[in-house]
């Protein structure tokens, strides 16, 4: 395998001292070498700029690793990933990394090998992988649900297939669906599958390259059962603002990229953007493609559509 493509890690880190220097490791034990990793720090009080300048120094691998400045500072999440974006030196590949994860020796080369094969420079290609959940002493949870090959704007209306720290992305995506345009607050892994959904590439690769660290606060119903996840969507979905925050989003996705999309995608964002009628709340209802993988997630927004709540 040649070794010419670039690529940039971007990772976002806050107070992240007790579990950063475990990702950098993973980091720096990538087989694939041609790896510049970009780190910016939104504000931390606990360390973290400490132990990324000690990696900087002790550093003896063919990899760089780059400390960015605090340029509005705080930023939070996207926002610190967006930053380091616009900052970073130009690649052909880049990839989002959380602090608190553990990426498997061959990630990067995985998805460069696929990009380099499917990728066309001038189209935004995003690539994501599957991935294992594990807790913070190190049991194994569980793994990703398997996605479908072929993603289209209907899989990514109210689902996101991957998590950021999965996605390597070209070039034209970075120029295309975050510099050139205004992604505001939404969400940096699902702005971009949406966009390479509508009028890009979406390469997905079944194999395992990541751990993805559930630490205690956060686990959630998504690691129980269908009956318990439905509980949870209807709670978070009906009680509080997450529906009424994704067509918010949605309609900032179809203002911002209306000149790129078919009037097929069109008629569907519409449809789920527009001022409910019963007519439209009718058509929602009984949509005909799956929106959501889950069986429990694909009944929750089938009821929201139901009672107009979306």
């Amino acid at each position: 395998m040649h070794h010419s493509s670039t690529v940039n890690i971007i990772l976002a880190a806050y107070n992240g001292s007790k579990h950063i220097r475990r990702q950098l490791d993973s980091l720096l034990e990538q087989s694939y070498p041609n790896i510049t990793i970009y780190i910016r720090d939104d504000g931390s009080t606990d360390g973290t700029v400490r132990i990324v300048e000690e990696y900087i120094a002790a550093n003896t691998t063919s990899k760089k690793i780059v400390l960015l400045g605090q340029e509005g500072k705080n930023l939070g999440c996207p926002g610190s990933f967006y930053q380091i974006l616009k900052e970073c030196g130009a690649a052909d590949y880049y990839a989002f990394c959380d602090q608190d994860d553990i990426w498997y020796p061959d990630k990067i080369k995985w998805a460069v090998a696929k990009l380099d094969k499917k990728a066309k420079k001038e189209i935004p290609c995003v690539y994501f992988s599957a991935y294992d959940y594990y807790t913070e002493d190190g049991k194994f949870l569980r793994h990703s649900p398997p996605q479908k090959k072929r993603i289209g704007l209907s899989d990514v209306l109210y689902y996101t297939p991957a998590s950021g720290f999965v996605l390597v992305f070209n070039e034209a995506a970075r120029q295309e669906l975050i510099l050139g345009v205004n992604p505001g607050k939404e969400l940096h892994d699902r702005w971009l599958l949406r966009g390479a959904a509508c009028f890009g590439t979406v390469i997905y690769d079944p194999r395992y390259t990541a751990a993805h660290i559930r630490h205690p606060d956060a686990v959630t119903a998504e690691d129980s059962g269908n009956s318990s996840l439905l509980q949870s969507f209807l709670k978070n979905e009906i009680g509080g603002t997450a529906m009424t925050d994704s067509k918010k989003h949605l309609r900032h996705f179809q203002k911002t990229f209306w000149g790129k999309l078919t009037n097929s995608q069109r008629n569907t964002l519409s449809l789920f953007t527009a001022r409910n009628t019963l007519p439209r709340q009718a058509k929602k209802l009984f949509y005909p493609k799956r929106l959501r993988t889950r069986l429990a997630g694909e009944a929750a927004i089938r009821i929201l559509f139901l009672i107009g709540k979306i």
